[in-house]
């Protein structure tokens, strides 16, 4: 996927690029495929088979059978061939189910039932991959927001220490002054190049998603500049959603129905099972009046004693499935607080969103006030020190606040089934 020259790169085209080539999604997808073909091979089934049949026999010598009959004594010993020792023969036989006592229909609701899950655990992966590319493309955009604060925090401090040189060089200030502004300003470009690593390091993290080079360079669309649309929703409607688009509980709930269906499917092997098979063959032998010909019949199958097999396999898929619903409720409580914990992080990010623009304004006010006060010596070098610390946490959290907002949004999307 290519984009204009210049253009802001969005989250969703981010997610785009990101689910044309990401091999767990294509594993999951490839999973789906693999349970619509056992559905089919399941139905199938339920029609009939065609199979032709034809080879070549060859015997060492002429079969033959003994004649004995005691009214006739001179043919004591001799022999009737009833065969060629060498023939060819042919057949079609067509054959069909007739009564399974529902082993077919079992399989085929065991086999929907997987691919259901199949389906789902689909979807899942791909939410899950969609938050983890969103939580990657929003690291990028702290990472450069850390960057420019990183930069006015260098550019403060070094206007700051052209302050300090020039009232020390008229003998305003004393030299200690000079010393600890420019260990400051030390400490600030330390600040800027630990940024410009970690811009690196999640740009690269970033790329990798989207298969690109790790050194690829790409604008990406501010989150921060989108306004939130989305209403409050109550905790309880957010829970009630989860219980019911979760899809790990699809795929749970799905998984035990199959195990449900393959026992019952098992057990219907102890009941009846009656076929229909029909066919046309011919033998080549010069012995028979009619070596061809047309032929029906019916075939019954039922397992009357098995020493405990069948049941045993059943009880075996039977604790299987209960075993599934298990996992499935203990699902259920993890998500639950997993909601829970997605809401209250959403709270908590909304209303430091309400603190934070109002925290940077005052941090430089007080910047400004301190080096006024310090240009006419009414406050020492220390107070614009620390009032530039401050605008700089205060920068910091208002970047912070903001990503957290929209990754707490993202994560309750995610937690709900919703992403």
């Amino acid at each position: 996927m290519s984009l204009p020259v210049n253009a802001a790169e969005t989250l969703e085209q981010a997610w785009s690029i990101a689910m044309q080539r990401d091999h767990q999604l294509f594993a999951a997808q490839q999973k789906e495929l693999a349970a619509q073909s056992m559905t089919g091979a399941a139905r199938a089934n339920y029609l009939p088979k065609l199979t032709l049949e034809s080879g070549y026999l060859r015997t060492e010598t002429e079969p033959a059978a003994k004649i004995s009959i005691p009214a006739l004594p001179m043919l004591k010993g001799a022999s009737l061939p009833f065969a060629q020792d060498a023939a060819y023969f042919g057949g079609v036989t067509i054959s069909a189910p007739l009564i399974t006592s529902g082993k077919i229909a079992s399989g085929v609701a065991a086999a929907e039932a997987l691919s259901e899950a199949a389906a789902a655990q689909t979807t899942l992966t791909r939410s899950e991959q969609k938050l983890a590319v969103a939580s990657s493309y929003i690291a990028v955009l702290r990472a450069e927001h850390a960057v420019a604060v990183a930069q006015s925090h260098i550019d403060a401090v070094s206007k700051h220490v052209s302050d300090v040189q020039q009232l020390a060089t008229q003998g305003y200030v004393a030299r200690h002054d000079l010393l600890a502004s420019e260990v400051a300003l030390a400490n600030a470009r330390q600040l800027g190049l630990q940024a410009n690593n970690a811009l690196e390091l999640a740009r690269a993290a970033y790329n990798r998603w989207l298969g690109r080079s790790f050194e690829q360079q790409v604008a990406l669309a501010d989150l921060a500049l989108s306004a939130d649309s989305q209403t409050e929703t109550a905790l309880a409607t957010l829970l009630q959603t989860a219980s019911t688009e979760r899809r790990e509980l699809q795929a749970l709930d799905r998984q035990s129905e199959a195990y449900r269906q393959q026992a019952s499917g098992i057990r219907s092997g102890q009941l009846p099972q009656l076929g229909i098979s029909a066919g046309y063959n011919k033998l080549e032998n010069r012995y028979l009046a009619a070596d061809k010909g047309w032929w029906v019949g019916l075939v019954m199958k039922w397992e009357i004693f098995d020493g405990g097999l069948i049941r045993h396999q059943a009880s075996q898929l039977s604790a299987n499935a209960q075993a599934i619903r298990e996992l499935e409720q203990d699902a259920r409580e993890k998500i639950a607080l997993q909601v829970r914990q997605s809401w209250l992080n959403r709270q908590e990010t909304k209303a430091r969103l309400q603190l934070v623009a109002k925290a940077v304004e005052q941090a430089d006010e007080v910047l400004l006030l301190a080096r006024e006060r310090y240009r006419e010596g009414l406050a020492p070098n220390s107070d614009v020190l620390d009032a530039e610390t401050r605008r700089l946490q205060a920068y910091s959290n208002r970047d912070n606040a903001i990503y957290d907002n929209e990754l707490a949004r993202l994560q309750l999307l995610h937690v709900t089934g919703q992403l």
